[in-house]
């Protein structure tokens, strides 16, 4: 087995910080394969004897170990001729989204966003182009109210609003506007994720999780949109049944 595979079937196991190393590294190979351990904590922000604990992790004695054989398997995997195009990485992702979503909670969270006061739409960077297009669609529908709301500017909320964060790794960005829910200084309304990752971080303050498959690192080696693409095959599983939700 090699590194790539090696990662894609220990991501179970990852503590919070491994996930988000693998995240970057499933985003940004190159980086991890031939820049300096110092350049990818500064450039990544991820401490050195946290890219240590992840070489070890999985087996190895260090993080240089484990980026040679990572850079070796990455070439190899390159030259492969069966190696999937990037259309043949997203068809096939897209495909799995939606298959594996669940007509009746799509349905359920229509009906909640027409039932809300208001719908509020988050994401910040690449998972902010889910959020402004899905509250792009959501004008098309007269009874229901949503808007974009920038992250870093205070948002009050109601009890009856509607709150949705796409968030595909770990939802930094989101801690201030969390911890003004827990405590107390804000309203919390009722909040879904949408993400890519199963054991998000802050996953246990939302009142709804919907986590969608994402691509892996052995699928191809270019899969920064993998998340985004997710989130919006999502979007058009959601808009489609607007009708069948009226």
């Amino acid at each position: 087995m090699n590194t790539i595979e090696l990662m894609d079937t220990s991501t179970s196991s990852f503590s919070k910080t491994d996930r988000a190393i693998y995240e970057a590294i499933r985003k940004f190979p190159d980086l991890f394969a031939n820049s300096s351990v110092t350049e990818i904590a500064n450039g990544a922000d991820f401490s050195k004897p946290a890219l240590t604990r992840f070489a070890q992790r999985l087996g190895f004695g260090g993080f240089v170990e484990f980026q040679y054989q990572f850079a070796q398997d990455l070439e190899e995997r390159r030259q492969r001729s069966d190696a999937p195009t990037s259309a043949e990485v997203y068809g096939g992702l897209l495909k799995l989204v939606e298959e594996r979503l669940d007509r009746n909670q799509l349905l359920t969270l229509l009906e909640r966003m027409r039932a809300s006061r208001h719908v509020y739409l988050m994401g910040y960077n690449l998972s902010r182009i889910p959020a402004e297009e899905l509250n792009i669609a959501l004008q098309f529908d007269p009874s229901i109210h949503a808007s974009y709301p920038q992250v870093d500017v205070s948002q009050r909320f109601a009890e009856d609003d509607l709150l949705i964060i796409y968030s595909a790794v770990s939802g930094g960005s989101f801690n201030g506007l969390m911890h003004e829910f827990k405590i107390g200084r804000n309203t919390k309304p009722y909040m879904v994720l949408v993400t890519t990752n199963s054991k998000h971080p802050l996953r246990r303050n939302f009142d709804e999780v919907i986590a969608l498959p994402t691509a892996n690192v052995a699928s191809s080696d270019r899969t920064v949109l993998a998340d985004t693409f997710a989130f919006l095959m999502f979007n058009d599983a959601l808009t489609a049944l607007l009708p069948a939700a009226r």
